[in-house]
């Protein structure tokens, strides 16, 4: 493993969120829940949850939307990143329309994501103020005429297909071949074909993988009665030192919602470091003061699994002690970070098809 220098040494937050983790459109059938603004209060208030029975929660609640079912999200994050005296911001705001085309007989999902609004803003500071900034908005005609956002306006309306496994767990991503296409027609010099298949993983990794955020990580055994169950699973904090994550899930309570029931369900993350002190030749590093936690409330329905409304905080903040033990040179590196994830179900229904 390579020794991860100080220009490296970057927290990556999905690795915190993926398991808590508007034009018009051409369906013509009505949508048979409306769960914009009424299901939104819903999830806000007390007065409504009752407690959770067998009879209305699956004994093991599982991801079964069907074919032809459609479903419009709005889905936003933020993410504040301060690494010693500098400070980055990041918002992303997109509403996507999700169509379930069939099942395969693995039980695998297969559908198509379509995204038609999108808005982006960055902005990274230091003490002699600000030195970058971004901004991009789908809304704006200039924006999506300017060939420097062709990768941004080229997702507008251009669909890909995912695998969604039962579980909730999106196993692959495909059909990015269009989105290249459309994104030469944008701006023909951007993107030699050469770097085509660089291109198409860093769509994956950066504008759909993070959708896997929308899914509920539904447990692995049928619910006892706590009505609780933890994922517990592996991972890497500034890309170097490995951790153990577990996220803790909670079912609160039922909510009623016209014909359909909710579920409400309490979600906690927390992590604890495997290894704080790696080494390579004659350099040293040592990870100190972490601090990595996780909450939020999800709304699920609860005989189909889809998510209704979701809102998780994550903050986390380590030190990295850098040492060159024969120099005897050191270095400290320190970041703090808040991101903030949500989710919410605007309409669903059904297609013609």
């Amino acid at each position: 493993m390579a020794f991860p220098a100080r220009r490296v040494i970057v927290l990556c937050l999905s690795f915190l969120v993926s398991p808590l983790a508007c034009g018009p459109h051409r369906y013509s059938s009505q949508s048979t829940a409306e769960v914009g603004a009424e299901t939104t209060a819903a999830f806000l208030t007390a007065d409504t949850l009752m407690p959770p029975t067998a009879g209305e929660i699956p004994q093991l609640p599982r991801y079964a939307v069907q074919p032809t079912e459609w479903y419009a999200y709005w889905m936003t994050r933020i993410d504040t990143v301060r690494q010693d005296t500098l400070e980055q911001t990041s918002f992303v705001r997109q509403y996507y329309l999700k169509t379930i085309r069939s099942l395969h007989p693995d039980g695998r999902i297969e559908c198509t994501l379509r995204i038609d609004s999108l808005q982006a803003r960055f902005a990274a500071s230091g003490s002699s103020g600000v030195l970058e900034r971004f901004s991009y908005d789908s809304r704006d005609s200039s924006d999506r005429a300017n060939p420097n956002y062709a990768h941004l306006t080229a997702l507008l309306g251009t669909e890909v297909r995912m695998l969604v496994t039962r579980d909730g767990q999106i196993d692959s991503i495909f059909g990015l071949e269009a989105l290249l296409r459309r994104i030469r027609q944008l701006s023909p010099d951007t993107l030699p074909e050469s770097l085509d298949e660089l291109m198409k993983q860093r769509l994956e990794e950066q504008m759909y993988r993070p959708l896997q955020q929308e899914y509920l990580a539904f447990p692995p055994e049928p619910l006892d009665s706590t009505w609780s169950w933890r994922h517990e699973y592996p991972d890497m904090l500034a890309s170097a030192f490995p951790m153990r994550n577990v996220a803790e899930y909670r079912i609160l309570g039922v909510r009623p919602a016209g014909d359909r029931k909710l579920v409400e369900i309490q979600a906690t993350l927390r992590s604890r470091p495997l290894q704080r002190r790696l080494r390579q030749g004659d350099m040293e590093a040592t990870l100190r003061d972490e601090a990595l936690s996780g909450s939020g409330l999800i709304l699920i329905d609860a005989q189909q699994g889809y998510t209704v409304a979701k809102d998780i905080q994550l903050q986390t903040r380590f030190e990295v002690l850098l040492r060159d033990t024969v120099q005897k040179h050191s270095e400290r590196f320190r970041q703090e970070a808040r991101t903030r994830v949500q989710f919410q179900l605007v309409r669903r229904g059904w297609s013609k098809k």
